[in-house]
């Protein structure tokens, strides 16, 4: 039995993945897709599912463990229970329209915490970039230079107006070029974790190394 509940996943990723390659790359198959993308819906539902009852276990786990902690997770609990409530009750099914308590709820909490990260991100950047900043090696002092014409040139005024247009000739072209090659290192990436996968190879998914 527990064989199985190795083999069984590694057989349907194997088989759905191969599948899905074909649906992609066959002109034939293509009216398959509108059936793949169903299938993809349902397994999105499931996967909320075993995510919410992981992020119980966890911290159900973390309340027993960690009881200094504990506010945290009373905190996280009390936010799902009463969001999934507002979701599933404040839609009425004649228009399609969220009540108060949900808007409200996002509007006036979700909203203003999804800001303050987004603020707390840009302190960490900054902390990160003075880190960065450090004439150390000929790299270090290119990326100190390029910096410092951006900022400059972001907020250039008077006599730093000439930052301005530096700046957006790093933007638009070694920026550019550098997320380009990112990008395509990210997509070889995914390609060759994806294959590995498809053909059995990576198996980390599956709980082992």
């Amino acid at each position: 039995m527990s064989l199985w509940k190795r083999r069984l996943p590694l057989i349907c990723t194997i088989v759905f993945g191969i599948m899905g390659f074909i649906l992609q790359l066959v002109p034939a198959f293509k009216s398959f897709l509108d059936i793949q993308n169903q299938w993809m819906t349902i397994l999105f539902g499931f996967a909320i599912v075993i995510g919410v009852a992981s992020l119980t276990k966890y911290h159900f786990k973390k309340i027993r463990q960690k009881p200094e902690e504990r506010i945290f997770s009373y905190i996280t609990f009390s936010s799902l229970i009463v969001m999934a409530v507002a979701t599933l009750f404040g839609m009425k099914a004649e228009t399609g329209i969220f009540n108060a308590l949900y808007k409200n709820l996002f509007d006036y909490v979700y909203v203003p915490l999804d800001a303050t990260i987004f603020s707390l991100l840009a302190f960490y950047i900054t902390s990160a970039a003075f880190r960065a900043f450090k004439a150390s090696s000929w790299l270090s002092t290119l990326l100190l230079f390029a910096g410092g014409i951006v900022m400059l040139g972001r907020v250039a005024f008077g006599p730093l107006m000439v930052f301005g247009e530096l700046t957006q000739w790093i933007m638009s072209v070694p920026t550019v070029a550098a997320m380009r090659g990112i990008k395509i290192g990210i997509g070889l990436g995914m390609m060759a974790t994806s294959i590995k996968i498809i053909l059995g190879i990576e198996r980390s998914f599956l709980g082992g190394e």
